[in-house]
C-alpha cells in the first residue's frame, strides 16, 4: 500500500512539477513563440531556448568582431594618413632647411668676397699712405 501512495505521489509531482516547467517557459521572454507549442516537454523548450540563446551569442559575437575590425581598419587609415602627413611635412621642412642652408653659403660667399675687396683697397690704400709719407720724408730730407 505504501508503494501504491508513493507512486501516485512521485507521479502527481512530476505531473505538477511539469506544469510548473512548462508555466516558466510558457511565461518567458517569448510568450508568442511559446503559445503553440504547450505540448512539448520541458526539457525540449529549454534545449531550444538555449540553442537559441547560443545562437543569439554567437550571432552577437560575430557583430562584435565586425564593429572591432571596422575600428580597427579605421585606426590603421588614421594612422596611415598621419605617418604620410609627418613625411609630407618632414620633406618640405628638408627642402626648407636646404634651401636656408643654400641662401646662407650664398651670403657667406658675398661676405667673402666683400672682405677679399676691401682687404685689397685696404693695402692699396696702405701702401698709398706709406709712399706718400715716404715722398714727403724725403722731400724734407730726414730720410738718410
Amino acid at each position: 500500500m505504501q508503494d501504491l501512495k508513493d507512486v501516485t505521489n512521485n507521479v502527481h509531482y512530476e505531473n505538477y512539477r511539469s506544469r510548473k516547467l512548462a508555466a516558466v517557459t510558457y511565461n518567458g521572454v517569448d510568450n508568442n513563440k511559446n503559445k503553440g507549442q504547450l505540448t512539448k516537454s520541458p526539457l525540449a523548450q529549454m534545449e531550444e531556448e538555449r540553442r537559441e540563446h547560443v545562437a543569439k551569442m554567437k550571432k552577437m559575437e560575430m557583430e562584435m568582431e565586425q564593429v572591432f575590425e571596422m575600428k580597427v581598419k579605421e585606426k590603421v587609415q588614421k594612422l596611415k594618413d598621419s605617418e604620410a602627413e609627418l613625411q609630407r611635412r618632414h620633406e618640405q621642412m628638408k627642402k626648407n632647411l636646404e634651401a636656408q642652408h643654400k641662401e646662407l653659403e650664398e651670403k657667406r660667399r658675398q661676405f667673402e668676397d666683400e672682405k677679399s675687396n676691401w682687404e685689397t683697397q685696404q693695402r692699396i690704400l696702405e701702401q698709398q699712405n706709406s709712399s706718400r709719407t715716404l715722398e714727403k720724408n724725403k722731400k724734407k730730407g730726414k730720410i738718410f
